[in-house]
């Protein structure tokens, strides 16, 4: 279905997005420079901008990409000490993940968890406390999941590279996608507001951070959303959803609760099997793995007790 995102960001345009996946397609290609600008100083490895030109420039006259430049001159000391210390680990690094790919086959999924960890990468986002790196360390974690759907490094990076090539057109009958924050002040006929389920939204890290004013800031953004629509708001949530590789149960949200009765039309697949049979509960006769459980689920097994 023809969309267009609308105040927001592309998923593979996000900066942890790109870095990631720089570092990936450096390891597939040693020849990718741009790559290879992208991260040798990411996170921070003392190599400045004077080593990084002076890379650029023995790399024009000798004829070589960065990578095999760098190396070059790693070999015939033209690297100022400091910044020698972090691009020789570079370097090393970069060995190191092509060899675990070749010797150890390390699927490009595994790969990607370890040059995370070894680069410190992740170390960067982690000691950086604030939710706008707790939200990039959650994207790359959806990137990884999202990498499951490929069998190899180099199909997932040809993926990578058609859907951040396709110019899409503005203009047209589309869907128009975007947050709720987003959408403050505009207004359509029909809104589609998915997602309304416990830990999703209110979001269980707005309660946990905020308490009952993290509460109340989602109810607003609540109103913001229904009060988009002129005509109608269709509201939907799932009772499960996939995430971060694992299913988890889902609970609607307190809000959906919240709605006068009068003004909402359910339509409720479960609804019309609970309907069925009024003494309807869940099989307690067998054994379940304990596995993750979302705030909703929680929150229902209170409710029942």
């Amino acid at each position: 279905m023809p969309y267009r995102i609308l105040g927001g960001t592309k998923f593979y345009e996000r900066a942890e997005i790109k870095d990631c996946v720089a570092y990936l397609r450096l390891i597939n290609q040693e020849k990718d420079d741009l790559a290879f600008e992208r991260i040798v100083n990411n996170p921070k490895r003392s190599i400045g901008e004077s080593t990084l030109k002076n890379i650029h420039e023995f790399a024009k006259e000798n004829n070589l990409n960065l990578e095999r430049a760098s190396i070059k001159m790693l070999e015939q000391n033209l690297i100022k000490p400091k910044a020698k210390i972090g691009l020789n680990l570079f370097i090393n690094s970069l060995s190191k993940w092509r060899n675990d790919i070749i010797i150890k086959r390390s699927n490009h999924i595994k790969l990607l968890q370890i040059v995370l960890d070894e680069s410190g990468y992740s170390a960067m986002l982690k000691n950086k406390k604030d939710v706008d790196n707790e939200n990039r360390l959650e994207n790359i974690k959806e990137l990884l999941s999202a990498m499951k759907e490929f069998d190899n490094l180099e199909s997932f990076l040809e993926h990578v590279s058609l859907a951040t090539s396709v110019d899409q057109e503005w203009d047209g009958e589309k869907i128009n996608m975007m947050t709720m924050h987003a959408a403050k002040g505009l207004e359509f006929d029909v809104v589609f507001l998915p997602g309304w389920e416990e830990g999703l939204f209110p979001h269980q890290k707005s309660i946990e951070e905020k308490g009952q004013n993290g509460l109340e800031e989602e109810r607003r953004l609540a109103y913001v959303g229904i009060t988009r629509a002129k005509k109608k708001a269709i509201i939907s949530f799932s009772m499960n959803r996939f995430y971060q590789g694992d299913w988890i149960d889902s609970m609607a949200s307190r809000f959906i609760d919240e709605l006068p009765e009068k003004n909402i039309d359910k339509n409720s697949f479960f609804d019309e099997e609970i309907n069925n049979d009024e003494d309807f509960e869940f099989n307690q006769d067998f054994e379940i793995e304990e596995g993750t459980r979302s705030p909703g689920w929680i929150r229902y097994q209170k409710r029942i007790k």
